[in-house]
């Protein structure tokens, strides 16, 4: 009893004057023991520098989150109990004013008068009045040797002008608010910069000189350079299978360069993109500091020989399986074998009303040297088999009703310019047999043909993350050539350019943008076939081998407003198999594509930072001669969706809205085609819930 009464004490004494009892509300003296937090906000009298979300995680105290309350309304599910204690909440003030002043606030008064209790639920609601007063002030910053004289004035003549540019760049300005974390940033900054350019034992202080009275800070940076250092030796440890030889190849560096920090770094990345070490450290060993720069990398190797078995489903393709088995360091010399078998059943698969799902059985190996001449280009050699079921065309008698066999080998050389930004060549040669022809009222159900393409891809740009990017900007042209001196049935270029930007609005919101163009030109024989000259049963054959090069749009990563490669020209299509009719929209492609995407992602309010919100408008056109650039000649969609982080990517839910669907895209394809044929009087119904479409995805749209 003495100590409940002791801790009633020290809660009237935290919360004293805090007696502005609302309707329905009661003196926050009145708190116990078993007192809940309903929700914790924050009013600003003066300025706001800081998001709400920014000064909760400096708390300890938490409300209960929106998932939370959904979990309250759920049955047979407990929600989490979120408790109150006065203490905690004087202690979070201490947090929040330290909060402030590392971030240049060093008269910020917090309160909490307008706290309110409610003594029916016992729950308070917690609200931080907030009055961040007057920032501190950069007068002056400058930077020093440690002999007191200024540094640019000992620096070599050649690094003079280029640290004139990195200081002008990377410093406070007179007049910036001060912060804790800028100058440790800038510390840092200027320590790499000279370990980048051979100072490997440069050492780097700071010294901030505060005047609270008038609010005014002066920075100090004092660089001790020390002797410009060379690469000396290389130390490698934990290597068992693989040679010395082989990993030093793979450095940007060798002995006798001029040291930089960088080039230590990429070279651990390049260590570890080899695929046959879990583990992979670069440090620099103690030693004097001289001009001579020993480097270790400590490696731990992975198993020679692992399985793989997974399974997943999509939405489009259905249930599927693969295994894979890997092979690491074949041959020597950190090659890699990896044999690959993956099935696409199709089961459960809905790419549209009556679609029949496809269906893919792949069996490949792909042979991986790492290094070709150089250490940034490697070669990959990968044959394969496939049996595919393809939707664009008419089932065959074979088991799983497969239309299409193909075999063939893919060379690929791959060149690294810088991480992420890489050129591809490719030539991919194969034999592909179909079994049946995409119309009815053709004699020939066997096409066998040679394919022969050669096709070159790359990526440029520069963004912040190139996992989850918040600035910056990427261009990944693309083309494609088949046939003409590398000698194919199928003759073509195909040829466009995506581009993405970013660019950040606040610290948890971005405004990401897509522009998307492709062309396509048949060649030779391919271009007389198509346009009928060679009579209708090539221009059949042909169409079929076009299929999979056309351009189409749709998809969870396209226009979302529409099912995959739904948007555009479409015809309706019987299918009979195994006794069952169904009818539904074969998409007819183009031969020209124009894309535009623009998505505001954002955090939603009272979720974690794994949790973002996305409002987004799309907009697709596919042509077959030409594109029309006017707003009226696309379609248009417009959604809002959600996404979570985890290890694996974002998991993605995007609820799309067609704003100007075709007369198809509102009707069921049965209806249509039984309208078409004078089967029935009665034209189709609009369906208005086709102008919704719903996409479960892992990835972010681009």
């Amino acid at each position: 009893m003495k100590r409940g009464r002791c801790r009633i004490g020290i809660v009237a004494a935290l919360l004293l004057g805090l007696v502005r009892p609302l309707m329905a509300q009661a003196p926050l003296w009145l708190v116990n023991e078993r007192t809940t937090i309903r929700t914790i906000s924050f009013r600003f009298v003066d300025t706001k520098s800081f998001e709400e979300d920014q000064l909760r995680a400096q708390m300890v105290l938490q409300a209960p989150s929106w998932w939370d309350r959904v979990k309250g309304w759920l049955p047979f599910v407990s929600p989490a109990h979120y408790p109150f204690d006065p203490i905690e909440l004087a202690r979070d003030v201490v947090r929040l004013r330290r909060f402030y002043a590392r971030n240049g606030f060093l008269h910020t008064e917090i309160t909490y008068p307008a706290s309110q209790l409610d003594t029916v639920r016992n729950q308070i609601h917690i609200v931080l009045s907030i009055r961040e007063g007057p920032p501190l002030v950069i007068q002056d910053v400058g930077f020093f040797d440690p002999e007191d004289r200024y540094l640019v004035t000992t620096l070599d003549p050649e690094l003079r002008e280029r640290w004139r540019r990195f200081r002008d760049q990377i410093a406070f300005r007179v007049g910036d608010r001060y912060t804790e974390a800028r100058r440790v940033e800038i510390q840092d900054a200027v320590l790499n910069w000279f370990r980048d350019r051979g100072y490997a034992f440069a050492r780097v202080r700071s010294d901030a000189r505060i005047d609270s009275t008038f609010n005014t800070v002066d920075l100090r940076f004092v660089v001790d350079t020390g002797p410009r250092g060379y690469f000396s030796e290389i130390q490698i440890e934990g290597n068992r299978r693989v040679s010395d030889r082989v990993l030093r190849r793979e450095l940007p560096f060798r002995e006798g360069d001029v040291f930089a920090q960088r080039k230590v770094v990429e070279g651990q990345r390049q260590l570890f993109g080899l695929e046959i070490f879990r583990v992979a450290l670069a440090d620099i060993p103690p030693q004097p500091r001289d001009s001579t720069v020993t480097v270790r990398y400590r490696v731990a190797e992975s198993a020679l020989r692992f399985l793989v078995l997974q399974g997943g489903f999509g939405r489009s393709e259905g249930l599927g399986a693969e295994v894979r088995w890997t092979h690491r360091n074949f041959l020597g010399d950190a090659r890699t074998l990896t044999l690959n078998l993956a099935a696409q059943t199709g089961l459960l698969a809905r790419r549209g009303p009556g679609t029949p799902p496809p269906r893919l059985f792949r069996f490949s190996a792909l042979f991986r040297q790492p290094y070709l001449f150089s250490r940034r280009m490697e070669l990959l050699l990968s044959p394969f088999l496939e049996y595919q079921r393809d939707p664009l065309l008419e089932d065959s008698d074979e088991p799983l009703q497969i239309n299409t066999r193909e075999f063939g080998l893919n060379t690929t050389l791959f060149y690294e310019i810088y991480p992420f930004r890489t050129v591809t060549l490719q030539h991919a040669f194969s034999r592909a047999l179909q079994l049946t022809q995409q119309r009815r009222d053709t004699t020939s159900t066997r096409d066998l043909f040679d394919k022969s393409i050669l096709s070159l891809t790359a990526t440029f740009g520069r963004t912040n993350n190139y996992f989850n990017p918040r600035r910056g900007y990427l261009i990944r042209p693309f083309a494609e050539l088949g046939g003409g001196l590398i000698g194919s049935e199928i003759e073509y270029y195909r040829l466009g350019a995506e581009l993405t930007g970013y660019l950040p609005l606040t610290r948890r919101s971005v405004l990401a943008g897509r522009l998307l163009f492709g062309r396509l030109e048949p060649l030779g024989r391919s271009r007389e076939a198509l346009a009928g000259r060679l009579g209708r049963t090539d221009s059949l054959r042909y169409e079929n081998r076009f299929d999979p090069i056309l351009f189409y749009a749709g998809g969870s990563s396209d226009v979302r407003g529409w099912g995959l490669q739904q948007l555009g020209p479409k015809v309706t299509r019987l299918q009979i198999s195994d006794g069952d009719t169904t009818i539904y929209y074969e998409p007819i492609g183009g031969n020209r594509k124009l894309l535009l995407n623009l998505e505001l992602r954002f955090g939603l309010p009272g979720l974690g930072s794994d949790w973002q919100g996305a409002a987004f408008l799309d907009g697709g056109q596919l042509g077959q001669d030409r594109l029309v650039l006017r707003t009226t000649a696309f379609r248009w969609a417009a959604g809002l969706g959600v996404r979570y982080q985890t290890p694996a990517g974002f998991i993605r839910l995007d609820l799309a809205y067609k704003l100007n669907p075709s007369y198809e895209d509102l009707r069921d394809p049965a209806d249509v085609y039984r309208y078409r044929q004078g089967l029935t009087d009665r034209p189709p119904e609009v369906h208005w819930q086709r102008r919704l479409r719903l996409h479960l995805s892992i990835g972010q749209t681009f």
